[in-house]
């Protein structure tokens, strides 16, 4: 395996241990979202980081404000978004 090959592999490895700490923070009743497009640098330098470290995912957590953030949500009936074929 070549450096790359590994280093792909790390990564995936990471997606399935966030998906898994997503679903315990869940079963705990918080919320959380991955994120994309950060600033990875910025995050390293935050968290004291070497510059050959690489940040593989972010994911916020939190306990979700009854209101929403944008004010009243609403969701369409299940029935009118899946169709069984």
């Amino acid at each position: 395996l070549s450096e790359g090959d590994i280093r792909v592999e790390v990564h995936k490895s990471c997606g399935l241990v966030a998906q898994t700490f997503m679903l315990a923070m869940a079963e705990e009743g918080y919320d959380t979202c991955p994120l994309g497009g950060y600033d990875s640098h910025r995050i390293k330098k935050l968290l004291h980081l070497p510059c050959g470290a690489e940040v593989s995912m972010v994911v916020t957590c939190g306990i979700r404000e009854e209101r929403g953030i944008w004010g009243e949500r609403f969701r369409l009936p299940f029935e009118e978004v899946y169709r069984n074929y």
